[in-house]
């Protein structure tokens, strides 16, 4: 009997054991800060779009439509940065006549982003479940990426 006993709390023990290293896998850590935005996603921008990402964090002051209201504030607001393992999510509003919530997910290996995928809605997405659900039911629409490359002569 009391060997059965102590089989089945060794049983038990590596079963809580394994059961946490797979909810490390499953879970997201939300950062939700612009100075959080790896390099590799810093330098994609620069790349993609000839500037720097400027962007506000969520809750402070940006230019929220076409008009220019201060020349000094950026034109999009950081929604949601989240990234889990290798893995990295950025969501950003960005205003306008068009309104929108930009996606981005990069895969990150090292120094180098290994894939890329873009997408917009025009559904509140301001958390990974509301991401998730949007994600699920076609809100969001996915588009390519698009790299300009200049060679420096």
């Amino acid at each position: 009997m009391r060997k059965a006993f102590l089989s089945f709390l060794v049983l038990l023990c590596i079963y809580c054991s394994k059961g946490g290293e797979q909810q490390k896998d499953v879970d997201w850590v939300i950062l939700n800060d612009k100075n959080k935005i790896p390099e590799q996603i810093k330098d994609f921008f620069l790349a993609s779009e000839k500037s720097e990402l400027k962007i506000a964090n969520p809750n402070e002051a940006f230019n929220i439509g076409d008009a220019v209201l201060d020349r000094d504030l950026p034109f999009r607001q950081l929604k949601l940065l989240e990234k889990k393992n290798d893995v990295w999510r950025l969501v950003y509003f960005q205003g306008g006549i068009g309104t929108s919530y930009q996606f981005y997910e990069f895969k990150i290996a090292g120094d180098t982003i290994s894939s890329i995928r873009k997408g917009y809605s025009f559904e509140n997405i301001e958390s990974n479940d509301s991401l998730e659900y949007y994600i699920k039911r076609g809100k969001v629409k996915f588009d390519s990426v698009k790299i300009r490359y200049e060679l420096e002569n």
